[in-house]
């Protein structure tokens, strides 16, 4: 048997989002007959962290898990546990998150971060960069690699990335894959003259394992009976979450019996859980937190909701259609890349009237609702091959490609 090629998987944490989420499923399906995996992470923490497969390496994190800390008690931490250059760039980089677009604070921050970390130990025959930013910068600066992958998992100009920046990192891959045609054609609009080495590889979905995790119990349990709106997000700006909240709590005012329920934590929890105190939602919205297995309360909601700014495209929504919900969505950019509005699903404008207006109409209408159920029932989301696009990017530079 020849001998298995090495693979590493960069990516930054394994936090409860939807590129952790993929990031995972890859691995569970990954062919370790073949491939001999290494996963690096600049955090070594995350609510999927024990979903982490038997067969992969996983190597010591870039950071010590005291340089996450918040910045006080960071600094005095890392310098009495002998990481003072660690200190200093911990200090720099808070700095440097203050200000800017997305692209702007992840330039600024690899800039100095990158004189702290060090380069991979050993050589690879591929690496592949699962998300952008740092697992990108890092994959192309301090990895040695026959093929070099990268992700990017969102709408490249919608996220605020500075092409500037990412074009010499772009040009040094050999492969840069994202997850909806709409995504590929932003990219190509950026870096048009790498448009040959740009790929789609959608997000990997199990119908069989969504399911039976949906049936493993759980789920709600206040006993609510009206309707039950679920959404399941990071909570931060990109995921509208604050534009959503008006729409809820007006609903509730007019009479119609509606409960939203949000499953997810993030930088934006304090300031949502105020604005929905400021504007009276009392107990008609209800913050959930992380939950490991969220399948069984999207079996039980009645809708589900991502009210985004922009999304790649959303694995809780793939999610969602599996289980057979029906979705309301705003029209990021990506959203009839997911469902055809009037069909399995409602896109609205992403203001808080057009969620409110939407909402009001799914919930006067148990018909419509069961109408997108009944769209979703007939499809097979699964597509578990797409995993044989990756093989084949790996294997891309035996080919001669």
């Amino acid at each position: 048997m020849p001998e298995r090629k090495k693979i590493l998987f960069l990516n930054y944490s394994l936090h409860s989002g939807g590129i952790e989420k993929s990031l995972v499923t890859i691995l569970s399906l990954f062919d370790y007959e073949h491939y001999e995996v290494d996963l690096q992470l600049f955090a070594n923490e995350g609510l999927f962290f024990s979903r982490i497969p038997q067969q992969v390496h996983l190597l010591p994190p870039l950071f010590p898990k005291e340089y996450r800390l918040n910045i006080r008690h960071a600094l005095p931490v890392l310098f009495f546990h002998g990481h003072p250059l660690l200190a200093v760039c911990r200090l720099f980089v808070s700095f440097a998150g203050l200000h800017g677009t997305m692209g702007e604070k992840l330039s600024k921050m690899w800039r100095i971060e990158r004189h702290t970390i060090p380069h991979a130990r050993k050589r690879y025959d591929a690496v592949i960069a699962f998300m952008e930013g740092q697992p990108l910068y890092y994959a192309i600066e301090k990895v040695d690699a026959g093929v070099k992958i990268g992700f990017i998992h969102g709408d490249y100009n919608a996220m605020g990335l500075l092409k500037e920046f990412d074009r010499p990192y772009v040009e040094k891959l050999d492969a840069l894959c994202t997850v909806s045609e709409s995504c590929k054609t932003a990219l190509e609009a950026a870096f048009p003259n790498q448009s040959a080495k740009f790929h789609v590889i959608y997000n990997i979905i199990s119908s069989t394992f969504l399911r039976s995790m949906a049936d493993k119990g759980g789920g709600f349990s206040d006993g609510y009976q009206g309707i039950r709106v679920l959404s399941i997000a990071r909570l931060s700006k990109q995921k509208g979450l604050d534009i959503a909240i008006p729409a809820v709590v007006h609903l509730n005012r007019k009479g119609l019996k509606i409960r939203w329920y949000i499953i997810g934590v993030g930088p934006e929890e304090e300031n949502l859980k105020r604005q929905a105190a400021e504007l009276g939602a009392g107990d008609a919205i209800v913050f959930l937190g992380e939950r490991e297995n969220p399948y069984p309360y999207v079996r039980e909601c009645d809708i589900y909701m991502q009210p985004s700014r922009f999304e790649g495209k959303s694995i809780a929504v793939d999610e969602a259609m599996v289980l057979c919900r029906p979705i309301l969505l705003t029209n990021f950019s990506t959203a009839a890349d997911q469902i055809t509005s009037g069909k399995n699903g409602l896109i609205v404008p992403m203001t808080a009237d057009g969620v409110e207006q939407g909402l009001e109409k799914l919930v006067r209408s148990r018909a419509l609702r069961e109408s997108y159920v009944q769209a979703l029932i007939h499809c097979d989301f699964t597509n578990e091959d797409e995993i044989k696009k990756l093989y084949a990017l790996v294997e891309s530079r035996d080919s001669g490609h």
